[in-house]
């Protein structure tokens, strides 16, 4: 791809065109081409389970569902939160795959350029906020009966 403010090349040009034309054969009925992390590909690396990157994604959103207490635990405002951590940790997880291969993507300074610096920033800090949010919410439960009641308050005190 051509630098901003800079022509394509004729072969940057022939290779974007016979992109397009694959695209278009595989996808007769049309829409638009997506790419990035709400992409079909990227959707079903992470919905199969074997793939590395589903492994990860599994292994830290079960690492939090445990750290609640486990799943018939959870509220549904809690399991609400946890979907869009799953979102958002998908995003941050192809930033990092993509930077680990376009090590260009990191200026002198050790800063990832600007156009991936702020989206990673701005979903790093949505990520931290749904964290709290998700540790904020607490299940209140009702004693079964009020012998239940008695009996935890009596356990509480020995």
């Amino acid at each position: 791809m051509a630098p901003k403010g800079q022509k394509p090349t004729k072969a940057e040009l022939e290779a974007g065109k016979k992109n397009l034309e694959k695209w278009r054969s595989d996808n007769p009925q049309g829409g638009n081409l997506k790419h990035g992390a709400h992409s079909d590909h990227i959707k079903r690396k992470y919905a199969d389970g074997r793939t590395k990157e589903a492994k990860q994604l599994k292994a830290i959103i079960q690492g939090l569902v445990d750290d609640l207490g486990g799943h018939s635990d959870l509220t549904a405002a809690q399991r609400l939160i946890l979907d869009n951590i799953r979102s958002k940790l998908i995003v941050l997880i192809q930033i990092g795959k993509h930077v680990e291969k376009h090590e260009s993507l990191i200026n002198d300074k050790g800063e990832l350029l600007p156009c991936l610096g702020r989206n990673y920033t701005t979903y790093s800090e949505s990520l931290r906020r749904d964290l709290e949010a998700l540790f904020a919410v607490r299940r209140k439960r009702s004693p079964q009966s009020y012998r239940d009641a008695l009996r935890a308050i009596e356990g509480g005190k020995k």
